[in-house]
């Protein structure tokens, strides 16, 4: 399905639809929603920072691995820019999670409490220095201003590697010793699959 508002193109994928139906089995309906309410929070972050830098969003996209905003490709910021671009739904989430405690600890509310535990991991899991998250985004830019692109790509590749082996490898372990985590293992198999997606694009 595909709307228009304001000339921005929203697409919203059969496959989005197909995940959080699936969150529904598995989850609290609860749970879904806050998630959902988070992410789309994440992304505002993301899109208040770009209009401040007056660089409109193009199309925004709901797909089975998260909400993507697509950027003009004509629209030319600095690295620094970009960099705050890249942090701004980490930004978000920690702004809705100092919120979510603060009411938890005057209101003494679970919803709350539940809101802080669920930005928190958002927040934490985009702060992995993976090249399709958050602050591999930001890492990226950093070295892009500092460094050539051959230098960043090989930097990039090998901070991410690190990363998702050593998740791996923590994720095995864990279950091992500890017993079956689903969303552990779920978590460990997104990485995966996004980081040989995203140096499978660069390489075509």
């Amino acid at each position: 399905m595909q709307l228009d508002a304001g000339g921005v193109s929203i697409r919203l994928s059969f496959s989005f639809a197909a995940v959080i139906t699936l969150m529904l089995l598995i989850c609290r309906e609860e749970i879904v929603l806050i998630s959902l309410f988070s992410s789309l929070f994440h992304e505002g972050g993301h899109l208040f920072f770009m209009l401040l830098f007056s660089d409109a969003p193009e199309s925004i996209s709901f797909g089975a691995f998260g909400i993507r905003i697509e950027r003009a490709c004509a629209v030319q910021l600095s690295y620094k820019k970009e960099a705050v671009i890249a942090l701004g739904g980490v930004i978000g989430n920690f702004i809705l999670a100092f919120l979510s405690f603060l009411f938890y600890y005057f209101s003494n509310s679970y919803v709350c409490f539940e809101f802080f535990c669920v930005n928190v991991f958002v927040a934490s899991f985009n702060l992995l220095p993976v090249r399709q998250l958050d602050a591999g985004r930001f890492a990226e830019c950093i070295l892009m201003s500092a460094a050539d692109s051959s230098v960043t790509e090989r930097v990039m590749r090998l901070l991410t590697a690190v990363t998702v082996l050593g998740l791996a490898a923590f994720c095995i372990i864990y279950n091992i010793y500890f017993g079956l985590n689903v969303s552990l293992i779920a978590v460990t198999a997104y990485l995966i699959f996004i980081s040989i997606l995203k140096e499978f694009n660069n390489d075509k």
